[in-house]
């Protein structure tokens, strides 16, 4: 959790009485947001293009740095030149405007083509002091214009612009998709090995289909939204059946970090996820797959949960251009109602915020699902697992959740299968508000939530999703053209510092041999039992090789056996590498699989796994690029 909590514009909906005079009021509740507008270029003033947007409180005038992409190579950075202040627009100081001079640019110590082309593309970073806590936030954007005549005395125009992407994804043995978004409803074409590939309707949002590729080959393509876009490569994947070499990375956790300034950019710690998306792409990994926690999240605005996940696209699109990037949900991709609670018991001076996933197409699932491209469902035709059923909820609604679309998939990449699982699904919990700041875990107060919210407990995988998971091991342990099996997602069944309290254990940190939660007379309190169940699963199948975690800040690699229960029958290694830029945490030595843990440390980090032929090595790097941790073969330690 943030060491810090703000709640800002709360107001009051409806308020229900529960029982031993317990109320709950409806409020909004967003953590992280700062802007009410978003930066928007409203037209031109001479050469100087005019931005403006709204804040949620007073802020002083705010700065943007402004530049032009750095396009030599195969990564697109911005590189900002100039510097400019901004004013506010009347006395109200939630309303500003910016006018940059892009003027200032077409100099020939800073031109890159914007005299002779008559235009470009253009940078720029605006910077806006938040006072609640004490630094700044960063939001990037870009502009795309035309000019008229002369540098300064000319017409300047603004034209389409790309706002997201372009961004690779899906890759096979044969096809791609590549995705990115116009500021304004357009054509687009995709321009590749000499073919055109046309996204012929106007619109926004783009998706389009490179198809009859060759395995294992090298692309090139370009993205033409009315300009073409630099030139990107990406590889395909082996093919089927095929024992290539190939390389994947694997990291999570990249939500805000403490440090201010870009570790703490609009809910994502952009430091350190760019830079460590960079390293993955120098060190030649194939893909990369995230588990969860991309954003700070925990909000009750739509907007606000979209913004945090479209600044966390912005930080990894130089490198999600050229590589795919598989994204899993985590605890703080979330977004939903809350609650102000009243009781008895609970002191003058604190409150709790009760909180409930939603559904349809408001719920955090169909929000992420929107904002990324992921597999639709199972690579063997299973689908996804049904919604799931829930129990008494005090607000209107259907009694059935979100779907589970393009955030529980699987695919293949040579002889290695990848199953991306949900286990946030519909979360609901709470947070509890005090002068003394956030508390941790409450089970009282969680058990609350879902008896009378419904939805369902962090880190509890649902019957649904279970037995979706039993038929997707059973096909991947039949598939001949499979090795290994790898499970990606977000609650590690066995913490080992900083989640002790929740996961799939919800123990006491300090006291794990009190052995965890199960009580099954509360909502989703067998978790003990739940979580062994789930194991049992996963370690049934002999081609299982890891399970690949976040939510603990901090890396661990665990190999779980029959020893630590009788019902486990494969060992499986359960990798947490929860280092991408969250607050630390440390390890708990109390708990019950101590003397399984094989490596752990508190760095910052990201893994990055070697498969060669039926060999998988891991390499574990710090934010300094030294080596935390290395296998040669996981395969041959179990």
């Amino acid at each position: 959790m943030k060491h810090f909590f703000i709640c800002i514009g709360i107001f009051f909906i409806s308020t229900a009485v529960l029982a031993q005079g317990v109320t709950l009021t409806s409020i909004d509740y967003r953590e992280d947001m700062l802007l009410s507008k978003e930066p928007i270029v409203i037209g031109f003033d001479g050469p100087s293009a005019v931005v403006e947007f709204e804040t949620l409180i007073d802020t002083p005038a705010a700065i943007a740095y402004y530049g032009v992409p750095h396009t030599e190579g195969n990564l697109t950075t911005p590189r900002y030149r100039k510097a400019v202040k901004g004013t506010h627009i009347d006395e109200n100081k939630t309303r500003h405007r910016i006018a940059i001079d892009i003027s200032k640019l077409e100099d020939v110590h800073y031109d890159t083509g914007l005299i002779s082309n008559k235009g470009g593309t253009i940078v720029f970073r605006i910077e806006v002091f938040d006072s609640r806590i004490q630094t700044t936030r960063a939001y990037d954007r870009s502009l795309r214009y035309e000019r008229e005549g002369d540098p300064k005395t000319g017409t300047y125009t603004k034209l389409v612009n790309l706002t997201e992407g372009p961004f690779i994804d899906l890759v096979t043995n044969n096809s791609a998709v590549i995705s990115w978004e116009t500021d304004v409803p357009a054509k687009g074409t995709v321009l590749s090995d000499n073919r055109e590939f046309l996204s012929l309707d106007p619109t926004i949002r783009h998706e389009v289909t490179l198809t009859k590729l060759k395995p294992n080959t090298v692309y090139t393509y370009q993205v033409n939204y009315g300009i073409y876009t630099p030139t990107y490569t990406f590889k395909t994947a082996p093919e089927k059946g095929e024992r290539a070499s190939f390389k994947f990375g694997f990291m999570s956790d990249s939500r805000a970090g403490v440090g201010g300034g870009e570790r703490a950019q609009n809910g994502v710690n952009s430091k350190d996820l760019g830079r460590f998306a960079i390293e993955l792409y120098t060190k030649k990994a194939d893909f990369v797959c995230f588990g969860g926690d991309l954003i700070n999240g925990y909000t009750s605005d739509i907007r606000d949960y979209e913004w945090q996940l479209e600044t966390w696209k912005r930080t990894i699109q130089p490198v999600g251009a050229n590589i795919p990037f598989y994204e899993s949900i985590g605890n703080h991709e979330q977004v939903g109602s809350y609650y102000k609670v009243t009781a008895p018991h609970l002191k003058q001076d604190e409150y709790y915020i009760q909180f409930t996933g939603t559904v349809d197409d408001e719920s955090a699932e169909a929000i992420f699902a929107k904002e990324f491209v992921n597999p639709l469902g199972s690579i063997y035709g299973l689908g996804v697992p049904n919604p799931e059923s829930k129990g008494k909820k005090i607000t209107s609604g259907a009694d059935v959740g979100p779907s589970y679309v393009e955030n529980v998939y699987s695919f293949n990449y040579g002889r290695v299968h990848f199953i991306s699982l949900n286990t946030n699904y519909w979360s609901t919990g709470y947070r509890a508000i005090s002068a003394f700041g956030q508390k941790s875990q409450d089970k009282t107060a969680i058990n609350l939530a879902l008896k009378e919210l419904g939805g369902n407990r962090e880190g509890y995988v649902m019957v649904n999703q279970m037995e979706w998971l039993k038929k997707e091991l059973d096909a991947a342990q039949s598939d001949i053209s499979v090795d290994w099996i790898f499970i990606i997602l977000h609650e590690p069944p066995f913490p080992n510092g900083g989640h002790v309290k929740d996961a799939m254990y919800w123990g006491t940190p300090g006291q794990g041999e009190l052995g965890g939660y199960n009580e099954s007379d509360v909502p989703m309190g067998d978790v003990i039992d739940m979580r062994n169940k789930f194991w049992t699963i996963v370690s049934s199948k002999s081609k299982v090789l890891g399970v690949l975690c976040g939510d603990e800040h901090n890396y661990s690699r665990t190999l779980i056996d029959s020893s630590v229960h009788s019902n486990f029958k494969f060992p499986v290694w359960q990798i947490i590498s929860g280092g991408c830029g969250a607050p630390y945490y440390v390890q708990d030595e109390s708990v019950p699989w101590v003397d399984k843990v094989k490596a752990f440390t508190i760095d910052k980090h990201f893994c990055l796994f070697s498969v060669d032929g039926k060999r998988v090595g891991l390499e574990v790097y710090n934010d300094s690029n030294q080596l935390l941790d290395s296998i040669d073969n996981l395969t041959t330690i179990r």
